[in-house]
């Protein structure tokens, strides 16, 4: 089939666009602008498209369901110090964004099993994917995956800030390693010359020196559907540029000046040719064919795809089989590290406290000349000891909703406490005195 590839990401891609351009994600001028800057970074992107290729023609499929360790970096207007207030988005509106993810992500979203349309039901893919908040940080401290950053900005430009809310010396928050974790910031996005930017995020392919750009942006009103969203919002931003975050681009042509292209990578054969964007509703009587299919190696001439997640239609309910299997081989391929992250996690979907030791157990005292106390509301199941370079020097299995930990043999200084409490693995810094 004749696919337009990488190409199409250098084409000059213009800011003046129509005034329904509402519902835009910044992913394609971002990866233009990387590549320019940055050319190592195209044949990057080429590079992991062959070796996904490779990967899905040995006939390898994933059939377990795969977990991706999620932290949410909430940046927030001085102003808006309560959680709840504006850009510090509550804690429902987290969950809701989460719910939402999932749902996409596999298959068990409303739409289906009876979707508005069902012409391109027998292409729907089912990604299998679980989006988890971490539990523990880069130093192996708990948390509940969700951060919170005051900013004197009032918002970052996507034009000439779009990596900043990713630093802590630009305003925003240091993403943690995207080995191990998926990055998502979500903060206000400045719109500009009327057109508003919901989110976006890089292709695979990042080099080290500049992966901590690495992961998604998500306009603040655009995650989730209650709380602080805006009344627009599905919900699905995050479906979106995930999508991009694990190697799909847009089904429909980016350069937007008119003419048919089947605008996907060659991995991808599932999805029409379109001409232009289609920014309206997608029911039973949508009727979209802009390109004569048969043209790009379809055997029919097929409507638009415009309820794919890739799109921009105001409402998309699916990814294809081929989306699916190259999402699939990039987390067996570019992103396995973070597929087999070792990170613990709390898939449960809820975010239930700021400090999720609170929630499990209380410690005390700390420090201490040696005697700990715990208190949980769950059985503790096992407790270990790290002195700090990783050497496990106690473990006790013989525990209850409370129990006494006796270190007094140990040297002064400071240790980390692991404990499994209700599946959980909580890590904590303690302190032996003299």
């Amino acid at each position: 089939m004749n696919k337009i590839l990488l190409s199409i990401l250098l084409v000059t891609y213009s800011l003046s666009v129509s005034s329904q351009d509402i519902n835009r994600c910044y992913t394609t001028p971002l990866i233009s602008k990387e590549i320019n800057e940055n050319p190592q970074y195209q044949h990057n992107i080429q590079k992991i498209l062959n070796e996904n290729r490779s990967w899905l023609e040995s006939n390898n499929s994933e059939k377990s369901t795969l977990t991706i360790p999620v932290v949410i970096h909430i940046i927030h207007r001085q102003t808006h110090a309560n959680i709840g207030i504006g850009t510090n988005i509550p804690i429902e509106q987290i969950e809701d964004g989460l719910r939402i993810l999932n749902e996409d992500y596999s298959k068990t979203n409303s739409e289906f099993p009876n979707p508005p349309r069902n012409t391109f039901l027998n292409v729907a893919g089912n990604p299998n994917l679980q989006f988890c908040l971490a539990t523990e940080d880069p130093n192996g401290y708990t948390t509940t995956g969700v951060t919170r950053t005051s900013t004197s900005k009032t918002s970052f430009s996507y034009t000439n800030e779009s990596n900043d809310m990713k630093k802590d010396n630009t305003g925003g928050k240091s993403g943690w390693p995207p080995s191990k974790y998926l990055n998502i910031w979500i903060c206000d996005i400045a719109s500009s010359g009327g057109t508003t930017v919901l989110g976006y995020a890089y292709l695979p392919g990042l080099q080290s020196w500049n992966a901590w750009k690495d992961g998604l942006v998500v306009d603040f009103q655009h995650f989730g559907t209650n709380g602080n969203s805006a009344g627009s919002s599905d919900g699905r931003t995050p479906t979106h540029e995930i999508g991009h975050y694990l190697g799909l681009n847009h089904t429909f042509c980016e350069s937007q000046s008119g003419g048919c292209c089947d605008n996907d990578d060659s991995n991808v054969y599932d999805t029409p040719a379109t001409d232009g964007v289609y920014y309206g509703s997608v029911n039973s009587n949508t009727n979209n064919n802009s390109c004569n299919d048969m043209q790009y190696g379809f055997n029919n001439d097929l409507l638009d795809m415009d309820e794919n997640y890739m799109a921009y239609s105001r409402d998309t309910w699916m990814f294809t089989n081929d989306q699916t299997n190259e999402m699939i081989a990039t987390l067996n391929g570019y992103r396995q590290s973070l597929k087999n992250s070792n990170v613990s996690l709390n898939c449960t979907g809820t975010v239930s406290n700021e400090n999720i030791k609170k929630i499990f157990y209380k410690l005390y005292p700390n420090p201490s000349e040696g005697i700990f106390n715990i208190q949980s509301l769950y059985q503790i199941e096992n407790i270990q000891i790290f002195d700090l370079i990783g050497n496990n020097i106690y473990s006790n299995n013989d525990l209850n909703y409370q129990s006494t930990i006796d270190l007094t043999k140990f040297r002064k200084g400071v240790y980390i406490l692991q404990s499994t409490i209700n599946n959980t693995i909580i890590k904590e810094k303690i302190i032996i005195t003299e």
